[in-house]
């Protein structure tokens, strides 16, 4: 049965095409839009720099998942880059949670870091938080779909790894040890 994925924002969401792509293969629609009505009847709403307000009727009808990018609880607001960088924070990240059915944040589905040094810009930092998030965001939105625990095995190791990763050993020198920090160093890549 094809599930359905609305991406809400209130401008062009950068996450939307990675979104999109992840699920083209995965008997999923994906859509972009503004409108909270078209958004809440998906199997699941992606709040992207959404800065309108969701009404408690409208947060019944889905769930709805938020992109944030900062390391939740730190810099909650709408200018969370912004409010880190002039902060002089050395590390921030993303985070995409679960929204309350009163509009808060919920628990936490996954977070990852992004490190900030002396001569990193404000526009350097604004686009590796968009990078981890165009990686990150995916993976969370098909755990909550799926009704699975995120877990960072499913980032690290999409495919799932050969029979030996699969019967819960630690790996082999074959899929895991190989693949893992090739994907970390492309996802911390300035």
């Amino acid at each position: 049965m094809t599930k359905y994925i609305s991406v809400l924002s209130s401008k062009q969401s950068e996450n939307f095409e990675a979104i999109k792509e992840y699920f083209k293969d995965k008997d999923t629609e994906t859509i972009q839009t503004d409108s909270i009505i078209e958004a809440s009847d998906a199997d699941l709403c992606i709040v992207d720099e959404f800065h309108g307000h969701l009404k408690p009727e409208i947060l019944e009808c889905t769930r709805f998942i938020k992109i944030h990018y900062s390391l939740l609880p730190a810099f909650d607001s709408n200018t969370p880059v912004e409010d880190a960088f002039e902060a002089g924070v050395k590390i921030s990240g993303v985070t995409i949670n679960y929204i309350n059915e009163d509009g808060t944040n919920g628990r936490i589905i996954a977070q990852y870091p992004v490190f900030l040094d002396y001569t990193t810009t404000l526009d350097e930092f604004r686009q590796e938080c968009c990078n981890v998030s165009q990686k990150l965001a995916p993976f969370a939105a098909e755990s909550v779909l799926n009704d699975v625990i995120f877990n960072f095995g499913m980032l690290l190791n999409p495919q799932g790894g050969c029979n030996a990763c699969k019967d819960g050993t630690d790996g082999c020198s074959g899929c895991r040890s190989k693949k893992q920090p090739i994907i970390l160093k492309s996802m911390l890549k300035k």
